[in-house]
């Protein structure tokens, strides 16, 4: 935190609240559905729409980012967080949440203004680590927040942890209209997209995440239904665990964002994915408290995943925007996250235990390619950035097509 600028520091307490608010209903979200008549393949559809709802805003998101400035953008599209937990409050069926979902996702449309400001706001050999420590502010929020919302959930029903977490959101996006504003001006650069897929780093850290996203999510929607529905879990058990995973993912972000700055992206995303390997197979496997809560801790590598990846890719776009590379990325990683919650949602309705064995599998022979893979992403190398464009090199005499290959 000594590292991070007041700017920075103000958006790790505003994602420190969003986790707070997200984290109080987050994990038993999904058994609070079924209780209003989701099906267990319901619930992956649910999950599916706020991922294509989140990939659908993020292209809109970047022109925004282009047109107006970051700061702006940013705010507009947090402050809509607040309805949504007035809509979930007062859903009489599972598809009255529907709504509230779709708008939910909409609201990371502000993610490729957020990304380029922390990437402009970081020094040039700082840029993962600035990233995932600012980011470890959500699963920080998220320890406490999920074993206080079951407990409140057990006593006071979910409508008060909807209500509670609807305040916490008005908080997180009053910190954030705090920030002061960073220049990036890119509406007369020419985008230059076009060089993105014959870029050779940026085609290897798509093809390597479109993977690694599919096996984050083929499972990641149903770990507490899962618990809920074999185990039989209550809302304040399941709150416990979910903390567990928080601390996971609060530990995992920063460590390999530090490990994908100092030595290289492949030993950082096979960190990550090793956890969640092991996660899968606890959870299938496990049959008391204790293995429970290591299942869970390792379970935060999926959010410890979507830091990390966000802390490499800056460097493979080039002398593409970092808003729209940041939203090209993200909306392409929307397809592996809706489907992988699609498919887990039909496997989950054929066996409880499915979805986990195929992230056993799809893992495992991640982590094969890692060893092979000569290299993932970018090297460990300073990197210049250039704000008044908006654009970020890697500081070298390469083409725009070779930019970042290392």
């Amino acid at each position: 935190m000594g590292k991070l600028d007041r700017d920075l520091r103000l958006l790790f307490a505003a994602n420190f609240l969003y986790g707070v608010a997200f984290g109080l209903f987050y994990q038993i979200f999904y058994v609070y559905a079924l209780g209003l008549g989701a099906s267990r393949f319901t619930i992956g559809v649910m999950n599916a729409i706020v991922l294509v709802s989140t990939a659908a805003g993020l292209l809109p998101g970047a022109w925004a980012a282009s047109r107006f400035r970051l700061k702006p953008v940013i705010v507009w599209l947090w402050w809509p967080l607040v309805p949504c937990g007035v809509i979930y409050a007062f859903a009489p069926t599972w598809q009255w949440l529907v709504p509230g979902l779709v708008l939910f996702g909409i609201t990371n449309a502000s993610n490729p203004a957020l990304k380029a400001y922390l990437v402009l706001k970081s020094g040039p050999q700082r840029v993962a680590r600035n990233i995932t420590l600012v980011f470890a502010g959500y699963p920080l929020g998220l320890i406490l927040a999920p074993a206080a919302g079951g407990f409140i959930a057990d006593t006071y029903g979910m409508r008060a942890v909807f209500i509670i977490s609807t305040v916490a959101f008005a908080l997180s996006a009053t910190t954030v209209s705090l920030l002061h504003d960073t220049p990036y001006h890119v509406a007369g650069e020419p985008l230059r997209l076009g060089s993105l897929p014959h870029n050779r780093t940026f085609r290897r850290l798509l093809a390597f995440f479109l993977a690694g996203f599919l096996a984050a999510y083929l499972a990641q929607p149903f770990l507490t239904p899962f618990m809920a529905q074999v185990h039989h879990l209550n809302y304040g058990r399941l709150g416990v665990y979910a903390s567990l995973g928080a601390v996971g993912a609060a530990v995992m972000g920063p460590a390999m964002g530090r490990v994908a700055d100092l030595y290289s992206a492949r030993l950082a995303a096979g960190g990550v994915l090793a956890f969640l390997l092991v996660g899968a197979v606890l959870v299938a496997a496990g049959n008391n408290p204790a293995v429970w809560g290591l299942a869970f801790f390792c379970y935060g590598s999926v959010d410890a995943l979507r830091a990390v990846q966000s802390g490499i890719v800056g460097k493979s776009f080039g002398r593409v925007p970092l808003a729209w590379g940041f939203a090209i990325f993200d909306t392409v990683m929307g397809v592996p996250m809706a489907g992988g919650s699609l498919l887990g949602g039909l496997l989950y309705r054929q066996s409880y235990y499915l979805p986990f064995v195929g992230v056993v599998v799809l893992t495992a022979a991640l982590l094969i390619a890692l060893l092979l893979w000569p290299r993932l992403g970018p090297s460990p190398s300073p990197i210049s950035l250039r704000g008044d464009a908006g654009v970020m090199t890697d500081g070298s005499a390469t083409t725009d097509v070779e930019a970042g290959d290392g």
